[in-house]
């Protein structure tokens, strides 16, 4: 994407330090900001996650489907020690969440107040995205890997 890389280009070129720290690394430079994280929606480093279950739970489903057997469900019951797979990868690029260019490199999408639109501002996690999970089990060192990612 030739013009996401003269825009980030000329604004690296702007910033004057050639040793930035902690704070102008993540307020500083909006256009990086936006390049890494729209990176990390279309290509996180894990593509899903599995989780045990731990107690009985009901999973209410956004949109009503129809089973192998013809039954519409609009929830799901998971039953205690069921394994569970979060499929991050394909959450962060579904044109359900993202909208009608969610398979495409869109870093304004992350500038823009009305950017994150739609299903993907009820993702919980990061900035909306699944990349790092989140709640009890968030990446622990997400801060730091999206500035080293910056740097």
């Amino acid at each position: 994407n030739k013009e996401a890389q003269r825009r980030l280009r000329e604004e690296l070129q702007q910033f004057s330090t050639d040793d930035p720290n902690w704070e102008q690394l993540n307020n500083g430079l909006p256009y990086l900001d936006g390049v890494v994280h729209e990176t990390l929606r279309l290509h996180p480093p894990i593509s899903q996650s599995t989780r045990l279950v731990s107690e009985d739970d009901v999973i209410p489903l956004s949109v009503p489907v129809q089973t192998a057997s013809g039954e519409v469900v609009d929830h799901l019951t998971i039953a205690k020690g069921t394994i569970l797979t979060i499929p991050i990868r394909c959450v962060n690029r579904s044109v359900d969440f993202w909208g009608p260019d969610a398979k495409e490199f869109n870093p304004d999408r992350w500038l823009d107040d009305g950017g994150i639109s739609g299903k993907a501002k009820d993702l919980q996690g990061h900035r909306h995205l699944l990349t790092f999970a989140d709640g009890p089990r968030t990446c622990l060192g997400k801060g730091f890997a999206l500035t080293e990612f910056k740097v």
